[in-house]
């Protein structure tokens, strides 16, 4: 059509969505599902089940408000606690209404936005309707979250709780919340829309799952979109069509934690668990198309989520069997058209997934504010698809109590975790180095039974805290990792003592030149001068596995060479090295802990003291897959006051 334009069509679509709330207070609402609403708590109502009122084409409707978030006790501040979201049902919905498309990602600083609403500033219609056209400013903190800012435009009462179209994605990215200050075009606030996941769930589940389906049906907005959408934003077409079949998918509406395990379990190793809590399907899709993507000829993250939702789901009951099929179907075509049909067929067989043993993984770490204090965290690690936090981070503690807390919630986890001696899982103990050398393995989970040890019963590691929480140093952990696959670790195996010429810059020079050095024998605690020292360099460099006898340091030099390199024929103590080699020849780098589980209780058999390589002896193992979720504990920023739209 002549002078068409597509935006302009798709903010009078959004104007039809548009609906009056006359709840708390009088303002703005849109429609997002067939029946339901979403707008300001502070407009609707923050009790969930209070009564409202819709008006929608000049026809009022019966409403409830069914979630709503709550505002602080002790507000001091004039802006409502965040999120100040609600969602209203209608009681008696109008037939055909549209509904706007949910766009969960934040639009970046200098997008062109739309928002619609109402105004009383003509004096003749207090419920006059307005839209007004703004810009994406930068982000503003409010305890519990950040608000979008919109500037260049009139933020005028009326407008609270009303939509904001990103020009760009072409979809509804904020409710309107506050204006900076009125009568004036400096703008105001907006609250992201994936701040609805801090409703309650299920009502969250219901309307997304709800606004998907409806999507898929009716074309009005997705056509639109189609000739609005501006780079850097993905492809609308394709992401609906996910987002609608995964709609119709069975969800456990368990908790969040089975959904961050699907989403940790395709993003890079080591990738932050998002802000907000992942409730469904659509949130796993919509937080991996928001990650960088993998390069060329890897598998987009959401594609191989999809895959493997169709894999795992093969088996679902008849009423939902079409809907994995099509899922799977759609899973084939897409991948086809990218020219990565083979990864998508291993990774829907299963082979592009990795297998994982199960594990109990434990961390101490420093507190930010005081670091001879420590906090304590548990996982329970069945699969990447299946990592279950077993509590929340505790508050800060002293080593002793700290360590006394970690015995007693591995204890509840391996419970948990249903370890059988058939099946033995894992204990992996992310630790800072002052801590390498307790004597973990000795521990008494159970007291009642007073010989069953963790380090005899269980196959029991160390990990490196520093190293987890260093992104950086990732890079060469992983290579050294893919260094020691196939190979028998005894094979690998080299002395490290610290000692005279090695120290540390021309140390981490070595290490530099050969990635092959993946597997160490320490000469003495890491602990302790000036094996420390060496460790610390071995750590950084990405070395995977080192041995050690606890509490154990350096002796005089017995061998004859300088200690200019990782020894690979000496070593300082040279019986612990000769022993490490000849239990560890025949042993491959995943079966390592297993070994050393033997060992322990081979000296324990044969009562040989200090001789035996299995007394006394600690393992790191540190295997890059099996990484938890990084968990910031930074304090929110001062809260940017702002006035309530009334």
């Amino acid at each position: 059509m002549r002078g068409f334009n597509p935006v302009a069509a798709l903010q009078n679509l959004l104007e039809g969505c548009r609906v009056l709330v006359e709840g708390a207070t009088e303002g703005t609402g849109f429609f997002v599902a067939p029946g339901f609403v979403v707008s300001c708590a502070h407009v609707a109502g923050v009790e969930a089940g209070a009564r409202t009122r819709v008006r929608w084409n000049n026809q009022d409707y019966e409403a409830v408000v069914v979630a709503a978030s709550a505002d602080a006790a002790d507000r001091t501040s004039a802006l409502y606690a965040f999120p100040d979201l609600a969602i209203v049902e209608l009681l008696d919905p109008p037939d055909g209404h549209p509904c706007v498309w949910l766009d969960m990602a934040r639009p970046l600083q200098g997008t062109e936005l739309t928002a619609v609403g109402f105004t009383d500033t003509l004096q003749a219609c207090a419920a006059a309707p307005r839209r007004v056209r703004l810009t994406a400013g930068g982000r503003t903190t409010q305890a519990g979250g950040q608000l979008v800012e919109l500037i260049d435009g009139e933020i005028n009462p009326g407008l609270s709780g009303g939509p904001v179209l990103n020009h760009a994605s072409a979809g509804v990215c904020a409710v309107v919340k506050a204006t900076r200050l009125e009568d004036t075009t400096m703008g105001g606030f907006a609250v992201p829309l994936d701040a609805l996941r801090l409703l309650d769930p299920d009502v969250y589940r219901t309307v997304v799952e709800k606004h998907d389906r409806f999507h898929q049906s009716d074309p009005r907005w997705g056509v639109l979109s189609d000739q609005t959408e501006q780079p850097p934003v993905g492809d609308g077409a394709f992401d609906r069509r996910f987002l609608g079949l995964l709609s119709a998918l069975p969800d456990s509406h368990d908790t969040d934690r089975s959904h961050a395990a699907e989403f940790l379990a395709v993003a890079t190793p080591g990738t932050p668990l998002p802000e907000r809590p992942i409730l469904a399907h659509r949130d796993v899709y919509t937080e991996l198309t928001a990650l960088m993507q993998p390069s060329d000829g890897e598998l987009p993250y959401e594609l191989a989520f999809c895959a493997d939702l169709a894999r795992e789901l093969a088996g679902a009951p008849f009423h939902t069997a079409g809907a994995v099929t099509k899922l799977r179907d759609h899973v084939l075509i897409a991948s086809g058209r990218l020219g990565l049909g083979s990864a998508v067929q291993a990774r829907l067989a299963g082979s592009g997934v990795p297998a994982r043993r199960a594990s109990v993984i434990g961390r101490l770490r420093h507190s930010l504010r005081e670091r001879s204090l420590y906090h304590v965290m548990v996982w329970r690690f069945r699969s990447p698809h299946d990592i279950v936090p077993g509590a929340s981070e505790s508050s800060a503690l002293p080593l002793r109590e700290a360590l006394a807390l970690l015995s007693d919630l591995l204890a509840q986890q391996i419970v948990l975790m249903g370890d059988t001696p058939q099946s033995r899982g894992l204990i992996e103990l992310i630790l800072p180095r002052e801590a390498l050398d307790e004597n973990f393995a000795d521990w008494r989970l159970w007291p009642e039974v007073e010989y069953w040890s963790l380090g005899r019963k269980y196959e029991l590691v160390v990990r490196p805290l520093e190293r987890h929480e260093a992104p950086y140093l990732h890079a060469a952990w992983e290579e050294r990792w893919r260094h020691l696959e196939g190979k028998q670790v005894g094979e690998a195996l080299v002395c490290v003592c610290g000692r005279d010429r090695q120290r540390q810059a021309a140390l981490d020079a070595l290490f530099n030149n050969d990635q092959a050095l993946a597997a160490l024998a320490l000469a003495g605690s890491p602990r302790q001068s000036p094996v420390a020292d060496a460790y610390m360099v071995a750590l950084t460099a990405g070395v995977p596995m080192m041995v050690w006898r606890r509490g154990s340091v350096p002796g005089p030099r017995v061998c004859g060479s300088p200690c200019g390199v990782p020894g690979r024929d000496a070593c300082p103590d040279p019986g612990f090295l000769t022993q490490a080699r000849e239990f560890l020849s025949d042993v491959p780098r995943d079966d390592v802990p297993g070994r050393i589980c033997a060992l322990r209780n081979d000296a324990e058999i044969e009562a040989e003291g200090e001789g035996h390589i299995g007394e006394h002896v600690v393992l790191l193992w540190d295997d890059p897959s099996r990484r938890i979720p990084r968990t910031p504990l930074a304090p929110a920023a001062p809260v940017e006051e702002g006035q309530p739209v009334e």
